[in-house]
């Protein structure tokens, strides 16, 4: 019966000094020193990378609107149903590439004209089209230019 209390003695201290090996071994304490250090570094980055892709993406579309909203222009009779054809374009495609209605809503438009009419001979029409993003409320602005035919 001793050796049986004596057996199970050794053993329990045999699996104590296996457990405190085990807990001052600092195989993986890098890992969790990296986590713990990296992770609060990595926030920012990716707060910022949603924001630049957020104004990436309305750049981009604000680029085709201009050149869009302008070609409606150019290819309008008169001066008159230009801009009023050009005005319900920039809205149809503000709400078909899911402007949301406060970017709508900001949504501005710019014409400058060589010549008066716009829609003159050999003139120059330039459209500046902007709007404020509304994740980051950034003024996003786009222009696009078109030179008029000589033989209108």
């Amino acid at each position: 019966m001793k050796a049986k209390e004596e057996a199970m003695q050794n053993y329990l201290k045999w699996i104590l000094s296996r457990i405190k090996e085990r807990i001052s071994r600092e195989d993986g304490g890098a890992i969790v020193e990296f986590v713990a250090l990296a992770i609060p570094l990595f926030i920012p980055i990716f707060i910022y990378l949603n924001s630049f892709s957020s104004i990436s993406a309305n750049e981009s579309i604000a680029r085709s609107m201009a050149r869009e909203v302008l070609r409606v222009y150019v290819i309008s009779e008169n001066d008159g149903a230009a801009q009023n054809i050009s005005g319900r374009a920039a809205q149809l495609l503000a709400r078909q590439w899911k402007l949301s209605e406060a970017e709508v809503a900001s949504l501005r438009t710019r014409m400058d004209c060589s010549h008066f009419p716009c829609l003159t001979a050999n003139g120059r029409i330039k459209l500046t089209l902007s709007f404020i993003d509304e994740e980051t409320q950034r003024k996003v602005s786009a222009s696009a230019q078109e030179h008029l035919s000589p033989w209108l």
